[in-house]
């Protein structure tokens, strides 16, 4: 193996996430360009803490972070030139699954159109958020979709509009209480996201990036909301209007990256009840850096979720996925250079959620006071700067306690144990072990 070859692929490991932007196109025309990654898995998955699920074991043809789609700019003259790009997922092994909630449809994945100028760029359509995008900063592991951003740190993954009450399953009635009914036919064409998770790829977003800065760049996003309604008697502060506003600021130059993000969500966890609130106001803020010493990299990154109580009680264990808590989570991570690849490992743990309103209260996989870890080692085989081989070996250690844990799971994986392994989702307190021999090729 070479080591102009080498280098070709540490550098695609290693791009920073101010220079996202870069993979739209700099010159005109129209390029197709996807990215296809098949995992030969094991998994495990143990016995849960309340002892409900039993371990069982399953084999899998996973398909992670895969994709196709096409990108084309055009000079308008001046410094001024229009782009677009359309993606979708590509899951060569599975059956067609609901578009609006995978991404498969075209233009399901970062999808959008731009306009560019010498002042930056300004996209609107369905995008990363600039705080998901910089998970980039302190991240080094990226094979088998095994990153740690959308798991631990970041407390999930989603894809979608805003969540809203006039797109659930409860509607406000005369009473001025939200009432269960059926979903609201209205907003079925537009899957909404998870109010909770916070590596987010939001639909009907606005975003605004800046030109580069001899590598510094910041990021603005806000998304619209769906079938927002006017307040109604019965409720102390209106029914849910959901907002969210996201920023982050990234420098890479040389070998050192390093980026800042702040996200804030409104209404996308409302409460319920009569006196309840709302709309919530829940923040995460992070930083992250990471270091090319030549030989490999090392990266690490701090996050702290803020989740606003919204003052709901009731449901089990009395929060109802709600309620008031802080989680906060860390990342440290590397990769260096052996024979012809590259071995890397990632380490990710929270303690669980600190200031709860409730000892019992889970929000999303997070639970209150209940430490949750997840390690990562592999290596990657390079065979050419589009394609590698790979191995990789994955734990995450889910908490139990007190009738509560956590349930932390990959970004897309294959069917976990709740219901016997039939379905996704993971019981809470399961650990899951994994093996796979993968290959991933780019285009």
């Amino acid at each position: 193996m070479n080591k102009k070859l080498m280098a070709l692929a540490v550098a695609g490991a290693v791009t920073a996430p101010g220079l996202a932007f870069a993979q739209v196109g700099g010159s005109p025309g129209v390029t197709l360009y996807g990215r296809l990654d098949e995992t030969i898995m094991s998994n495990k998955y143990s016995a849960n803490g309340a002892n409900t699920i039993t371990e069982l074991k399953k084999g899998d043809i996973y398909s992670p972070g895969n994709s196709i789609g096409v990108r084309g700019r055009e000079d308008l003259g001046g410094g001024t030139a229009l782009w677009f790009q359309l993606e979708a997922g590509a899951w060569p092994s599975e059956r067609t699954e609901a578009g609006a909630t995978t991404g498969v449809n075209f233009g399901g994945r970062n999808s959008g159109l731009g306009v560019s100028s010498d002042l930056g760029d300004i996209m609107f359509g369905i995008w990363d958020t600039p705080y998901k995008l910089a998970y980039g900063a302190g991240n080094v592991v990226n094979s088998g979709g095994f990153a740690s951003s959308g798991i631990i740190m970041g407390n999930g993954d989603t894809t979608g509009a805003l969540t809203n009450a006039r797109c659930t399953n409860t509607v406000s009635n005369a009473t001025g209480t939200l009432a269960s009914t059926a979903a609201n036919a209205v907003c079925v064409t537009e899957s909404t996201s998870n109010g909770t998770a916070w590596s987010r790829r939001i639909n009907n977003s606005v975003q605004y990036w800046s030109p580069n800065f001899a590598g510094l760049q910041f990021r603005l996003m806000t998304a619209l909301a769906n079938y927002q309604s006017p307040a109604t008697s019965g409720f102390a502060s209106g029914l849910p209007k959901a907002k969210e506003w996201s920023a982050s600021v990234a420098f890479a130059r040389g070998p050192l990256s390093l980026a800042v993000a702040y996200d804030l969500h409104q209404g996308l966890r409302p409460g319920t009840a009569a006196t309840a609130v709302a709309n919530p106001k829940d923040t995460g803020i992070q930083i992250g850096a990471k270091w090319n010493f030549g030989l490999g990299e090392v990266g690490a990154g701090y996050e702290k979720l803020k989740y606003g109580d919204n003052g709901q009680t009731g449901g089990a264990n009395n929060n109802a996925n709600n309620g008031g808590m802080d989680v906060p989570a860390f990342v440290v991570n590397g990769r260096i250079n052996a024979g012809p690849g590259a071995v890397w490992a990632s380490y990710s743990k929270t303690a669980g959620g600190k200031s709860c309103t409730a000892s019992t209260a889970t929000i999303g996989s997070a639970s209150c006071g209940i430490a949750a870890k997840m390690t990562t080692v592999g290596y990657d085989y390079i065979m050419s700067k589009r394609t590698k081989m790979y191995f990789a070996y994955n734990k995450i250690d889910n908490g139990f306690a007190n009738g509560v844990g956590t349930n932390y799971y990959y970004i897309a994986g294959p069917a976990a144990n709740n219901g016997g392994g039939t379905n996704g989702g993971l019981a809470a307190g399961t650990d899951v072990t994994s093996l796979s021999v993968g290959m991933q090729h780019s285009f």
